[in-house]
């Protein structure tokens, strides 16, 4: 080490270490040179050691390698060049490039049109583009409605054309005329479509364009008319009106109604063609000429029920004979449903449901009118008809009882002529009218009466007060008496006839066992019968042998309750004297007992016979008395021959 240094240091230990060392002062030396020295500044590993630890190696290297931000600074300095770069290159070289905001779409015509009338409407399409617009097509989609104005009953809902290629700059425009039929100040709109391609590119590009028109007039005037209140079940009209303004005729219209739930269609002075009765053709139409349609039927519902018509008016479609193609115009009827203003019921003898009662001939039907005002207003001329009809009707069987019996028209009528109080019903009054009738075979042996009845048919008209769009006629009832069937059941013995050979003493002797046939036969008149059968017990000295004829009858035994069974099921109308009417026999043994010696004793107790009517679905019931030993209806009974002997 040079002397010069080594001096410095001792100075320095010195000046640290001593505690009385006069302060020193270094002096500076102009030097025109950095002095060398080979002393260390700084602690070194030896390189063996670093190559050797790896650890150390990456401590002594780390701060040398770039860090993250440097590499995010670098990144984002680089996107900024590439960005800038790329907005230069768009913006200097952009005119090649193909935007459909560089295509304009103008559709020139009327904002406002009449519904019927042929209008053109012009297309232009504009390319603002630098490149060609391949293959260019045009479609125009119209709203529903509209027609080919060479042939309004066929629909042009969509229109396309071929435009072809369309250079830079260039425009092409295209007419295309319509018919637009519809509801007046109905705004309806119209889309203009170009579909396009652009050379060496298979995709293809669309530019849309809308066009708003209003309809300042209908080619038809739709309107439906009928009551705004009615009741429920009673009849009432509906008129639907249907008139041109169109300047031409208007070809193969039709008329479509949709009714509403609880609506019955009855009858109108045009016959639908359809099934459900709800389309009417109405042919070619003049310009200025009307058409009417009366719908004649009845609505069913509850008190304050809405129930809306909804008719609409059109050409007939191509495809469907029963279908509009065109729609002109719409029309609704509401109609609400009220509780009727006079009530009406209609009691028989002591029913006074709605369902049908099951009478008898011969017997006679005490029927009650009763009537109620349920306004809370008065009403005035109140007049209530029975109108009596069907095939066990008879006139002379009527009794009126306050009214007057129509015989002509079969009516009973009561009025303010019969009944002082008709005259003026006020709110809330109600009374009670009746009248007789007795329900009558009418029918002869060449025309028997089949499922008879009669049909009582009352309604109701009155005036009423401040009364707004609705009918007079208030309230309409109707019941029916069905006339039930007779069945019969009769029963007999017999000894020497029938198809079973019988055995035993004759008169029968007391511990001897004597056989006999029994006959029973089912008899019925008006009605069918179903699941009729026929029940009896046998008492304890008779015998259950087994034989029946026809042996196809369902026919059973039950020895425990020595009950005897017959399934007779189905029995026809009027089969007495013929050979529809049911007949079964049957043999049983009887050995009387020494204490019945001088007796006739029963050897089969009383039959009941029970079968459902199938017209008045109620049970009819009939019985045959008990059956003995004295066989009288056999050909070879004789006196004293039922009479028990001894042995």
């Amino acid at each position: 080490m040079p002397s010069e240094e080594r001096n410095r240091i001792e100075d320095l230990k010195q000046s640290l270490y001593s505690r009385n060392a006069p302060e020193l002062r270094t002096r500076r030396k102009l030097r025109t040179s950095s002095p060398t020295s080979d002393i260390k500044t700084d602690w070194e590993h030896p390189q063996a050691e670093l190559r050797e630890d790896p650890v150390l190696t990456k401590e002594y290297e780390s701060p040398h390698s770039m860090s993250f931000f440097t590499k995010l600074l670098l990144w984002s300095a680089a996107f900024c060049v590439i960005a800038v770069a790329g907005g230069a290159y768009l913006f200097l070289n952009g005119a090649n490039l193909i935007s459909a905001d560089n295509i304009n779409i103008t559709i020139s015509g009327p904002v406002s049109v009449p519904g019927g009338v042929p209008i053109t409407f012009g297309i232009t399409i504009i390319n603002k583009n630098s490149v060609v617009l391949k293959g260019a097509d045009l479609r125009v989609r119209f709203p529903a409605g509209t027609t080919d104005p060479n042939d309004t009953t066929r629909s042009m809902d969509n229109y396309q054309e071929s435009i072809g290629d369309i250079a830079p700059g260039n425009s092409v425009t295209k007419n295309v005329q319509a018919v637009i039929f519809g509801e007046q100040n109905l705004q309806k709109q119209i889309t203009a479509t170009v579909t396009y391609g652009i050379a060496g590119s298979s995709s293809v590009f669309n530019k849309v364009q809308t066009y708003d028109v209003m309809i300042n007039s209908s080619p038809v005037v739709l309107s439906a008319t009928s009551f705004d209140k009615i009741t429920s079940g009673q009849p009432f009209d509906i008129t639907v009106d249907v008139k041109s303004n169109a300047s031409n005729v208007l070809k193969k219209v039709l008329l479509t109604a949709q009714y509403p739930f609880g609506y019955t269609y009855a009858s109108s002075n045009v016959a639908p063609v359809s099934a459900d009765n709800n389309v009417w053709t109405l042919g070619d139409i003049p310009a200025g000429a009307t058409r009417k349609i009366v719908i004649h039927g009845s609505l069913s519902g509850e008190n304050t029920d809405l129930r809306a018509f909804h008719f609409s008016v059109g050409a007939q479609g191509s495809g469907s004979t029963l279908g509009i193609g065109t729609p002109y115009m719409e029309a609704e009827k509401d109609v609400t449903i009220e509780k009727p203003f006079i009530s009406l019921a209609i009691g028989v003898n002591s029913d006074s449901g709605t369902g049908d009662y099951a009478g008898q001939f011969g017997r006679a039907i005490n029927v009650g009118m009763h009537w109620q005002n349920n306004l809370p207003e008065s009403l005035s001329n109140v007049n209530i008809t029975a109108h009596l009809s069907g095939n066990a009707y008879n006139k002379g069987s009527v009794n009126p009882v306050g009214g007057y019996f129509r015989s002509a028209t079969d009516d009973i009528v009561w009025s303010q002529q019969t009944d002082p109080q008709l005259a003026t019903v006020s709110s809330g009054a109600s009374g009670n009218l009746t009248f007789v009738v007795t329900p009558t075979d009418t029918g002869t042996p060449s025309n028997p009466l089949v499922n008879p009845s009669i049909t009582i048919a009352g309604s109701v008209t009155g005036i009423r007060g401040g009364a707004s769009n609705a009918p007079n006629n208030t309230a309409q009832v109707t019941r029916t008496i069905k006339i039930a069937s007779t069945a019969s059941l009769s029963g007999r013995i017999l000894r020497s006839g029938g198809p079973f050979t019988n055995t035993g003493p004759i008169p029968p002797r007391a511990d001897q066992k004597t056989t006999y046939t029994v006959v029973w036969t089912v008899d019925n008149t008006s009605n069918a019968l179903q699941n009729a059968v026929v029940t009896a017990t046998l008492p304890p000295y008779v015998s259950w042998l087994g034989k029946i004829s026809p042996s196809a009858e369902n026919m059973k035994y039950d020895a425990n309750s020595s009950t005897v069974t017959w399934n007779v099921g189905t029995v026809g109308t009027y089969t007495s004297g013929t050979n529809k009417r049911r007949e079964v026999q049957f043999q049983i043994s009887v050995q009387p007992s020494v204490s019945q010696i001088g007796q006739s004793p029963t050897i089969v107790n009383q039959a009941t016979l029970n079968a459902t009517d199938s017209w008045t679905n109620t049970t009819l019931t009939n019985t045959q008395g008990t059956l003995s030993t004295s066989f009288s209806t056999d050909s070879s009974f004789r006196n004293g021959d039922g009479t028990v002997q001894g042995k």
